[in-house]
């Protein structure tokens, strides 16, 4: 298991019962209705494992919004309930607020909760983190590989570089990330040799490289 980073200045007083976290996007006890508007969506079958699994939700309508585009409090929510991060089971003298770790946050958005955890779990997200925006498959796979090495769910292994025709494009520091994705599946290059980091997804496309993780983390089976 991850090693949890110090609490900082609301440092821990004991590890009875945590804050209460209410999972927005996260976990439900009950069989959802499949969604409706995935007729046509090369991703259909994989985004309703995903939903049986509790994994991905859709609007109060029933709609699942495929071709919405993915944002980085979606990313972040998406992360956090496939490895079922959390605070430890903390303690707090004053409850951590979204804001204290990411400045564009907004503290009562239903993304909040899923910011602290995150920032507990060390994902490596900047403080200048914009929930609101679009994620990119770059930012998307770095989450998921991240969590999943913290939490011992993904392997962490030496690999041999294939060539990336748009490595220029890469991030800076995620160039061995974009490599582990590349092994791992979740990423793959297109006929040109491109793998496109700063692409951003459509829900659709985020859940196909959500399923692929979950499988390999073997938090779902594969269908």
């Amino acid at each position: 298991m991850m090693k949890k980073k110090p609490a900082p200045k609301w440092i821990s007083i004991g590890a009875a019962s945590a804050i209460l976290l209410a999972a927005v996007s996260g976990g439900s006890a009950y069989a959802a209705a499949p969604f409706g508007d995935l007729n046509r969506v090369p991703e259909a079958s994989k985004i309703r494992a995903l939903q049986q699994a509790g994994l991905v939700h859709g609007s109060a309508d029933g709609q699942f919004r495929p071709q919405g585009t993915l944002t980085n409090a979606q990313a972040i929510r998406l992360v956090v309930d496939t490895f079922d991060l959390d605070l430890g089971g903390l303690q707090f003298v004053r409850k951590p607020e979204a804001s204290d770790y990411f400045s564009k946050a907004d503290d009562q958005a239903w993304y909040a909760e899923a910011l602290v955890i995150a920032s507990y779990n060390d994902l490596d997200l900047p403080k200048d983190l914009d929930p609101n925006a679009a994620a990119t498959r770059a930012s998307f796979v770095s989450l998921l590989i991240r969590a999943g090495q913290n939490e011992s769910a993904l392997p962490v292994f030496k690999l041999i570089p294939v060539r990336i025709t748009d490595e220029a494009s890469i991030p800076d520091g995620s160039s061995g990330t974009m490599q582990e994705a590349l092994a791992f599946g979740l990423l793959e290059l297109d006929d040109q040799g491109n793998i496109r980091p700063n692409e951003q997804l459509t829900r659709a496309a985020a859940a196909d490289i959500l399923y692929r993780a979950a499988v390999l983390a073997n938090v779902i089976a594969e269908q």
